[in-house]
């Protein structure tokens, strides 16, 4: 399973992340579950895919450290290859 570290407390367009342990995209599957662990240590299940050519993160919902509740979402991102871990970046929400 893969983990996919947050910067923030949620997602959001235009944010930005990485997925730990992971330095080559052609590394993922076309379809596969995966944790996303944010800021504040709280993790949730998200299942990542490409649909239509467009990598989509579908993330379960989760209550934030400080207790706010985040509705499970669905997110179109896109990922680059770098010296280093493979990053990913919030484009839209998708639902």
């Amino acid at each position: 399973m893969i983990f996919l570290e947050a910067t923030h407390t949620h997602l959001y367009p235009g944010h930005r992340g990485e997925i730990r342990d992971l330095d080559r995209i052609a590394g993922l599957s076309r379809e596969m579950d995966c944790l996303v662990e944010f800021s504040d240590g709280q993790v949730t299940v998200a299942r990542l895919s490409i649909q239509n050519g467009d990598w989509q993160l579908d993330a379960n919902a989760y209550k934030t450290a400080a207790g706010t509740a985040i509705a499970g979402k669905r997110w179109r991102i896109s990922m680059e290859e770098s010296d280093g871990p493979v990053r990913f970046r919030v484009l839209e929400r998708i639902c």
